[in-house]
């Protein structure tokens, strides 16, 4: 025999690609959809945490807006107790002379005989019975209802939002540190 044959002879059928492609067991494709998965929940999850950064900034900045208005109110309570014969604050928004730090509008309400701040993404009223300010978010914050009190006597902030699993919110984060 010649040496042509005995290599004709010995050489064994190779799989081809085809034949690979049959190949693949169950482990590979556990590993090749964890890694497709893992891909998507990143590449999504990162998006999604984008856009609700993008809504919570926005959602700062127009609570923001509202602090020297709510500030002026503060200081404007406290120089009425400053100059009050009796030392108290005032019973009703109408005695207190706010300075214009902002634009916003005064609405008087018929019903009540009460004044308001209308600072744009929030409804500003005073308790004069409790001496607060609460500063309560409209339609155009993005949700209606939130609530920031301010009480001049505990000279504390509290944040009361009756959905707070519903964006937009205010944080804590945001109120002024005095």
């Amino acid at each position: 025999m010649s040496d042509t044959s005995k290599n004709l002879e010995n050489k064994k059928p190779t799989a081809s690609g085809a034949s690979l492609m049959h190949k693949v067991g169950l482990v590979e494709l556990i590993f090749i959809l964890l890694l497709v998965g893992i891909i998507f929940v990143f590449f999504f999850g990162m998006r999604q945490l984008k856009e609700d950064k993008a809504i919570e900034f926005i959602a700062q900045e127009k609570f923001e807006a509202i602090i020297p208005v709510f500030k002026a109110s503060i200081e404007a309570a406290e120089e009425y107790r400053r100059t009050d014969d009796f030392g108290e604050y005032p019973f009703d928004f109408g005695q207190l002379t706010i300075p214009e730090v902002a634009a916003y509008n005064t609405i008087f309400d018929d019903e009540t005989g009460s004044m308001k701040i209308d600072a744009g993404e929030f409804l500003i009223l005073y308790d004069g019975e409790n001496y607060l300010f609460i500063a309560e978010s409209t339609e155009s914050f993005g949700k209606a209802g939130v609530k920031v009190i301010y009480s001049l006597r505990d000279r504390s902030y509290e944040v009361s939002d009756p959905a707070p699993e519903r964006k937009p919110t205010v944080q804590d984060e945001w109120l002024p540190q005095d």
